[in-house]
């Protein structure tokens, strides 16, 4: 069976099982690759990145980085260093140290993403910026903000100039815009939120947690600079879009009503 295959049995599993048996598919197809193709194909560490990525996200973070660690060895002994399925695993073992809190670790795996990123696609790539992006938000868990501002905005630049990236920009904006806050620049965070809301209203869609993300950070912002009537609006647009994504009981809906009621008092 091809990889592709073992794909489609994977995002099945996504849209069909439970988060308490989708653990035990990921083991099936695993066993089941390892059975196809030996344990030591490359397919076989294609599958353990898989794995790896279903143990972070449980937050077991020892068992993410055994397999990233597996994913990374059988790549380099298939693929080579250079390819594209190395540099993969290597990021993914990197966010899950950053993750685990080991940001020393993070910060240099994340670090020899970026050579090989810069190696084989390019500074102009979507992936160098994701890298940039990654390394920012190591520098952000150190607090070290006007670094990760920085590094966000290398990223940003890279993926204006690339047509095919706008999600990917809006998303860099935000980030950008969230750290501009914290360090007190208000215009710059009010230029990137405003861009990064255009782009969603006018060409991306709002139906996306990044656009009421925009907004709340929006209205931070007009907070902050004391504009609160238009702090008010951003955080009850927020309110209305998170509640079209989430329904009128999640935690965003009530977290932008609880703003947009202290905006209101502010104006008093």
């Amino acid at each position: 069976m091809e990889w592709t295959e073992y794909l489609k049995m994977i995002d099945e599993a996504w849209e069909t099982l439970t988060k308490e048996t989708l653990h035990e598919r990921y083991l099936e197809i695993d066993a089941a690759v390892e059975a196809d193709h030996g344990p030591d194909s490359w397919v076989c560490g294609a599958m353990k990145n898989e794995l790896g990525a279903l143990y972070r996200g449980e937050s077991r973070y020892e068992d993410a980085e055994r397999c990233f660690r597996r994913a990374m060895t059988l790549f380099e002994t298939h693929l080579g260093r250079q390819s594209s399925a190395y540099a993969t695993a290597l990021n993914n073992l990197a966010g899950t140290h950053r993750l685990a809190k080991q940001l020393d670790l993070a910060e240099e795996e994340f670090n020899q993403c970026l050579e090989l990123y810069r190696q084989t696609v390019g500074t102009d790539h979507v992936l160098y910026a994701s890298g940039l992006n990654n390394l920012s938000l190591v520098y952000l868990d150190r607090m070290d903000l006007p670094r990760a501002a920085e590094l966000q905005t290398q990223a940003a630049e890279i993926l204006k100039a690339l047509p095919d990236q706008r999600d990917e920009l809006a998303s860099s904006l935000i980030n950008l815009g969230a750290l501009y806050q914290r360090l007190g620049r208000f215009r710059e965070a009010e230029e990137n939120l405003t861009e990064a809301i255009a782009m969603l209203r006018e060409e991306l869609g709002t139906a996306t947690p990044h656009y009421h993300a925009a907004l709340n950070g929006l209205g931070v912002v007009h907070y902050g600079q004391g504009r609160f009537a238009e702090a008010e609006q951003c955080f009850l647009e927020a309110s209305s879009a998170a509640q079209a994504l989430y329904g009128p009981d999640h935690w965003e809906v009530r977290a932008a009503k609880e703003h947009a009621a202290l905006a209101r008092e502010a104006q008093a």
